[in-house]
C-alpha cells in the first residue's frame, strides 16, 4: 500500500510541473489572472501546459484551441519590443527549439518574427528538466502591418522525452508600421506523422536545425479589420505557389494566407537566415525581420523545407507522457500477485478526444477548495492549495495529503497549484 501511495503521489507532484505554457499574453482559455472568459460553449484549459501533438498522433489543432477571444489581450505597437512570459516552475525537457510567430489569416499560417533555437527555457545544454529562462524579450519588427484581430504563436520542439509538438495561441492587436513583413514560415516538425520528425537530441543540440534553415519565405500584408467602406474587412495575401519540391500537386491552389515562394538566388534553394551563437539581444534591441539565437550547423545548403498542410485534430487518440513528467493522472498501480507494482508511468489511459476540444490528460480535473486538508473528505485526483499557503494538496483514497512548495515559494492556484516564489508577478 505504501508502494502504491508514494508512487502515486509522486505521478501527482511531477505533474503538477510538468511541460510548458504561457503565461503572457494570455493563451486561449487560460484561467490565469485577467484573461478573458473563454469563448460561449467553449471551457477552461485545465491541461494548458501539455503537448498538442507527437510525431504519431495529433490529440488537438494548430494553437490548441481554435476559436479566438472575442477581444485582444494585449496590443503592440511594430517597433516595440514585447516579453513572453512562461511557467517559471514547468518542464523544460532538456531545452529545444522555440518559434515565436504571427498570423494574420486567423492561424492558419504564421509568420516567424523570433527564434529560440537549441536552448530554449534553458539557456544552455541541459539533460534535466529545470527551467532556467522563463520569459523571452521579443523584437517586433517595424514593418509590421497593422491587424486587430491577429494570433501570437509559441511553438516547441521538446530536446528530451517523447516527440512532441508544443503550441500556444494568444489573441492580439498589432498596431503596424508597415504595409508588409516577410519572414520564415511556421513549421511544425512532430505534430503527427506528415510533419518531419526531429529525434531526441541525445546531446546533440543541431539537431534538426536544417529543418528551420530551410523554411520557404512568406510575405503577410493586411490592413486590420477596420478598413474603409467597401473595402476588404481582411489582410491579404500573396499567393505564390510553393517552389520546394513536394509542394501543392499538379493543379491544385497553393495553401491560402502566404506567398511559399522563397528568395531563388543564382544556385539553388532559399539563403540560410542569420544564426548566432551569443545570447538573445536585451530588450530594447529592434530588429526588422526574425532574430535567433543558435549557432547553425555548417555544411551544404538545405533544400527548402516542403510547405505542409496543417493537419486536423483527431478522435481517440492519447499523447503518451514523458516519464517523471506525465500530463496523465493514473489511477494507483496494483502490483501483481508475488510481484512489485509496475512503473506509474506504464499506466496510461485512453482518451476519446473530440475534434477541437482540449484533451483529457487528468482522472479528474483539479479543483480549488476553502476546505483546510486532511480532515475532509475529496474526490480522487483533485487537487488544491493549502490554506496555509505553503503546500499543495492532492486527493488520495478520499482524503487531502500535502505536498510541500521549497524555501520561499508559496501556493498559488492558476491552471493548477504551483508553488511560485512571493516575487513572481501573479498570471
Amino acid at each position: 500500500m505504501f508502494f502504491k501511495t508514494s508512487a502515486f503521489v509522486s505521478t501527482i507532484a511531477a505533474m503538477a510541473s510538468a511541460h510548458m505554457s504561457m503565461l503572457s499574453p494570455c493563451p486561449r482559455y487560460s484561467d490565469g489572472q485577467g484573461c478573458p472568459a473563454v469563448p460561449g460553449g467553449q471551457t477552461v484549459d485545465t491541461n494548458i501546459r501539455a503537448p498538442i501533438a507527437t510525431h504519431d498522433s495529433i490529440d488537438q489543432p494548430i494553437c490548441k484551441h481554435e476559436t479566438p477571444y472575442a477581444t485582444p489581450v494585449a496590443t503592440w505597437k511594430a517597433g516595440e519590443t514585447v516579453t513572453v512570459n512562461f511557467s517559471p516552475n514547468g518542464a523544460a525537457h532538456g531545452g529545444g527549439h522555440c518559434q515565436f510567430g504571427l498570423s494574420y489569416d486567423g492561424g492558419k499560417t504564421f509568420v516567424v518574427i523570433h527564434d529560440e533555437l537549441k536552448y530554449c527555457f534553458t539557456g544552455g545544454s541541459s539533460s534535466g528538466n529545470g527551467v532556467q529562462v522563463s520569459s523571452y524579450q521579443i523584437p517586433l519588427p517595424k514593418d509590421l502591418p497593422s491587424g486587430d484581430k491577429v494570433v501570437f504563436a509559441w511553438a516547441w520542439n521538446n530536446a528530451i522525452g517523447n516527440r512532441e509538438f508544443y503550441m500556444n495561441c494568444a489573441d492580439i492587436k498589432v498596431q503596424g508600421g508597415g504595409s508588409s513583413f516577410s519572414g520564415p514560415k511556421m513549421i511544425y516538425p512532430n505534430y503527427g506523422p506528415s510533419n518531419p520528425l526531429i529525434p531526441e537530441f541525445n546531446g546533440n543540440y543541431e539537431t534538426g536545425l536544417d529543418l528551420f534553415k530551410s523554411r520557404p519565405q512568406i510575405t503577410v500584408t493586411g490592413s486590420g479589420s477596420s478598413p474603409a467602406a467597401g473595402n476588404s474587412t481582411g489582410p491579404s495575401y500573396s499567393a505564390a505557389a510553393p517552389s520546394s519540391p513536394g509542394g501543392s500537386p499538379s493543379g491544385s491552389p497553393p495553401a491560402p494566407g502566404y506567398s511559399a515562394a522563397p528568395p531563388s538566388p543564382a544556385g539553388g534553394g532559399a539563403p540560410a537566415p542569420a544564426y548566432s551563437a551569443a545570447p538573445p539581444s536585451p530588450a530594447g534591441g529592434n530588429s526588422p525581420g526574425p532574430a535567433y539565437s543558435a549557432a547553425a550547423p555548417q555544411g551544404g545548403n538545405s533544400p527548402p523545407a516542403t510547405p505542409e498542410p496543417i493537419p486536423r485534430a483527431a478522435g481517440n487518440q492519447d499523447s503518451s507522457p514523458d516519464a517523471g513528467t506525465s500530463c496523465s493522472l493514473p489511477s494507483p498501480p496494483t502490483p501483481p500477485s508475488g510481484g512489485s507494482a509496475p512503473p506509474v508511468q506504464d499506466q496510461q489511459q485512453q482518451q476519446q478526444v473530440p475534434h477541437g476540444a482540449a484533451p483529457n490528460y487528468s482522472a479528474a480535473a483539479p479543483q480549488q477548495a476553502s476546505v483546510p486538508g486532511g480532515s475532509d473528505s475529496c474526490k480522487p485526483g483533485a487537487m488544491r492549495c493549502a490554506s496555509s499557503g505553503t503546500a499543495y494538496q492532492v486527493c488520495l483514497n478520499g482524503s487531502w495529503t500535502d505536498i510541500a512548495c521549497g524555501p520561499s515559494t508559496t501556493c498559488r492556484f492558476t491552471n493548477i497549484p504551483q508553488c511560485l516564489p512571493a516575487s513572481f508577478p501573479a498570471a
